[in-house]
């Protein structure tokens, strides 16, 4: 079956029905072919409706908690969004139809090389990637309205938190006991807002795991 069939299906099962998704969003999956983004030793997965665990606990998130992720962050065409890991950029690539900037900060050399070429070869010119340490974020561009971890973590970091805009939102997997939350997370002033989106199964990153770290 060809690949555009096959990227259609996929939409078409597993990203259509979620609730809430808008005609928007949908067009942008229909405009990129998730292939493009695999590994080329994983292009075969390219579709599969399952989170794909990688080394040290990166995790290549599946099509429908892609979506969600997108839909609950809801970026307007004027706002900058931060992405702190990188396993195949097809997120990145999502978001940039949504935002006026999307900059990507991955540690891992190889994840860093397939998203960025990958982002090249769909000819996306809004998305900018930083190596850099992931917990670190990157204070040097910040404040962003929208930040996203794309991995599971056990508390939100407080310097993350500082990096986001006023009113400007996080949205995160906390793992909380056996069970991972997705959280969209929204600063208001000096205060912090929390808001449970829908439960998930998913490794923890590494360096997210209970160090200089900040619980609301």
């Amino acid at each position: 079956m060809a690949e555009a069939t096959l990227n259609k299906n996929m939409i078409e099962g597993q990203i259509k029905p979620i609730n809430g998704m808008s005609e928007e969003l949908l067009s942008v999956f229909y405009s990129l072919d998730r292939n493009d983004f695999m590994p080329d030793a994983m292009k075969e997965m390219s579709y599969v409706e399952k989170n794909i665990i990688l080394q040290d606990k990166r995790t290549i998130l599946k099509p429908s908690l892609i979506a969600q992720i997108a839909l609950s962050i809801n970026l307007n065409a004027n706002e900058n969004v931060l992405i702190l890991g990188a396993t195949t950029g097809y997120l990145s690539a999502i978001l940039s139809h949504l935002a006026e900037t999307v900059i990507v900060v991955e540690e891992n050399e190889q994840l860093l090389n397939n998203s960025e070429n990958a982002i090249k070869k769909n000819n996306i010119n809004n998305v900018v990637f930083v190596k850099n340490e992931i917990v670190k974020g990157y204070n040097e561009q910040s404040p962003f309205n929208a930040i996203i971890i794309e991995g599971a973590i056990q508390e939100i970091p407080i310097n993350i938190i500082d990096q986001l805009d006023e009113g400007g939102r996080l949205f995160a997997i906390v793992q909380e006991g056996e069970i991972c939350s997705a959280k969209l997370f929204k600063k208001n002033r000096l205060s912090i807002s929390e808001q449970k989106l829908f439960n998930c199964t998913l490794p923890v990153l590494s360096m997210f795991i209970k160090k200089n770290s900040f619980s609301f």
